[in-house]
């Protein structure tokens, strides 16, 4: 039932985008923040693209710094339909941002969660946030994600 949620949500996403690495430090969350900024400011058939940018780094939530909406005025909030992201663009609403960095009391809190309780989270944000109509969602992951897909 949970995947019928999630895969709904996500029906109304064009593209995903899942940047990734075997390792720390080689910038992953730039690299995801310069995409999502350079598709933001594209165009597709005349229209202004609509993105997301979902920041599953548990450990090390930086998207909202980076974006610019990591401050005390940003707060995701709750609705009967799921998560409502943190919009980057303000009255635009075109750029969505969803990370633990939202979640966390104290932005210098980091959150350890391994296994099942991480694999939990990560299922919960694709799930129960509701990112509308996007063109890119584009997926920064944690550190070593690339062995935990095993690919």
């Amino acid at each position: 039932m949970a995947s019928e949620t999630s895969q709904s949500r996500l029906h109304s996403i064009k593209h995903v985008i899942i940047v990734l690495s075997g390792k720390g430090g080689v910038g992953k969350s730039s690299v995801s923040t310069q995409l999502a900024l350079s598709l933001y400011a594209l165009e597709s058939s005349n229209q202004p693209n609509r993105i997301g940018i979902l920041d599953i780094d548990l450990t090390g939530p930086s998207i909202p710094r980076m974006l610019g909406v990591d401050g005390p005025d940003y707060a995701v909030h709750q609705s009967s339909d799921g998560w409502v992201p943190v919009y980057a663009d303000d009255s635009e609403a075109r750029m969505a941002c969803m990370s633990v960095g939202f979640l966390v009391k104290r932005k210098s809190d980091s959150v350890v969660w391994r296994g099942p309780k991480k694999n939990a989270m990560i299922r919960q944000f694709l799930k129960d946030v509701r990112w509308g109509e996007l063109d890119y969602l584009i997926i920064d992951t944690p550190p070593g994600m690339l062995k935990s897909l095993k690919i």
